[in-house]
């Protein structure tokens, strides 16, 4: 079965299977019914865009952005993989044989596995009423409406395959895309936050850690520990800790693993969050270039001389480069709203205004530009055959080359959506991976947020209109 693109054929092609659902001998449907619930309705009575609308709607929907879209994104059906990485080697000892031919001591070469784990993701649509999504409140109740902006898209971890363009006018377009719209707001936090114990895969935040383990054994393995340290909540620019002695440290320490282990050149990307960023890049230029300049390394009587429009000029190219210089070398900067960030209403260490979080420096690939962070995904399309073998039989298609699984059922004249997926995020070196944690800053103003349970989340409007318009009439 090929991708499906949910386009109008598509949504025809669906309605028809409705009405052709799989029946017992006794002609009754064998499916579980959906539950009812209200769907926004787009058109007609209570519709949120009836009412003689210009023909052009614009956005004002935040979306996602981070890591994800840099990382590979492959298809696999393997539940547990294993990864094996080569630790060492012991020590032959120190004595030696008397005589040539005598035995010498010897040694053993030492391995670590990892694992991975896959995490299922569900969500589903609506109930939607065939028989009302075709109604219209009167003849200016116009369905050539335009969206203006997108509402999918920034972080390679939606649903990509549904329609965008008509969810101001067709309802099933819409409540896909809105499902789209969940589904890549809990995968931006997963990627990093994921947690085994909530059904997740486990999240970047679990596995570039110390503690490594070999997957088959349980046996410690702190050759592939990640670097990490504490700011324990000093300011990214403040008299505390120095924020580019620690980026400098951890550049250098995983640098030299990456030159030690044979496994240079390494891309890296340098991760944090966009409020975050934008504090760093602002101070970086003036404490990178007089790192150490200061009277306590010079003498009482030294003195640096700093010129501001160069370290203004650094500034602005590093923002709109997305790139920072650490050790003499260039990394490109990755800002990620999944990153997770502390406040004064989750940490009661810090005041209104102010917020923490981590910086990470996550290795994509290695020597021979093999990728070593990369997500993998069931690959549906690999059911093609039993669910052929169903003969049309089951209401499911796949989208996005096979990442994410829909199904349909129905209810008499009533009708849902459901998703699913199975992803994972896997990190085969932690021993080049690394993060700085509890980094405080203190922004002018805090960025907007794509999720609904965030203080700066903003929406507002209505989904729903009354239903009543109001007219008059001698029957009435």
């Amino acid at each position: 079965m090929a991708d499906i693109a949910i386009n109008q054929d598509v949504l025809n092609t669906l309605l028809q299977a409705v009405a052709n659902q799989t029946k017992d001998a006794n002609g009754l449907q064998t499916k579980a019914p959906a539950s009812f619930s209200t769907y926004t309705p787009l058109h007609g009575p209570g519709g949120i865009w009836t009412g003689g609308l210009e023909r052009d709607v614009i956005t004002a929907h935040i979306r996602p952005h981070g890591l994800a879209s840099s990382l590979p994104l492959l298809p696999t059906v393997n539940t547990n993989p294993l990864y094996g990485t080569l630790t060492g080697f012991t020590a032959a000892g120190a004595t030696q044989p008397q005589y040539a031919c005598d035995d010498a001591e010897a040694a053993y070469a030492k391995g670590c596995t990892l694992t991975a784990k896959l995490g299922m993701f569900r969500l589903d649509s609506q109930t939607i009423d065939m028989d009302d999504v075709m109604l219209r409140l009167h003849r200016g109740d116009f369905t050539d409406l335009m969206l203006r902006g997108q509402v999918l898209g920034l972080t390679n971890l939606n649903p990509s395959d549904t329609n965008q363009s008509d969810i101001l006018n067709v309802v099933s377009h819409s409540e896909m895309v809105t499902v789209g719209v969940n589904t890549e707001r809990a995968l931006t936090r997963q990627l990093w936050q994921g947690s085994v114990a909530l059904n997740q895969f486990p999240g970047l935040d679990s596995q570039i850690a110390t503690g490594q383990v070999d997957a088959q054994t349980g046996v410690a393995c702190p050759a592939m520990d990640s670097d990490v340290k504490d700011f324990a909540l000093d300011d990214v620019g403040g008299s505390g800790r120095d924020i580019v002695a620690y980026l400098s440290m951890l550049e250098f320490y995983l640098r030299y693993n990456a030159q030690a282990m044979g496994l240079d050149p390494v891309t890296w990307v340098v991760v944090m969050r966009p409020g975050l960023w934008h504090e760093l890049s602002a101070v970086w230029p003036c404490k990178y270039n007089t790192h150490r300049c200061g009277d306590a390394d010079l003498g009482t009587n030294s003195r640096v001389v700093v010129d501001g429009r160069e370290n203004i000029a650094e500034r602005d190219n590093m923002r709109n480069g997305n790139f920072i210089f650490i050790n003499g070398n260039r990394y490109e900067v990755v800002t990620d709203v999944g990153i997770f960030e502390h406040s004064n209403v989750n940490n009661g260490s810090l005041n209104p205004g102010e917020f923490a979080s981590s910086i990470y420096m996550v290795p994509l690939a290695i020597t021979g530009n093999f990728p070593v962070t990369y997500r993998e995904y069931v690959d549906y399309r690999m059911a093609a055959t039993d669910v052929n073998f169903a003969q049309g039989r089951l209401d499911v298609w796949w989208t996005d080359n096979g990442v994410y699984s829909w199904s349909l059922t129905q209810n008499k004249w009533c009708y849902k959506f459901h998703l699913k997926t199975e992803q994972r995020v896997i990190l085969l070196t932690p021993q080049l991976a690394g993060r700085i944690d509890n980094v405080r800053f203190t922004p002018l103003q805090h960025l907007r947020s794509p999720f609904v349970d965030s203080p700066y989340h903003l929406d507002g409007g209505v989904s729903l209109r009354a239903n009543d318009p109001g007219y008059s009439a001698v029957w009435l």
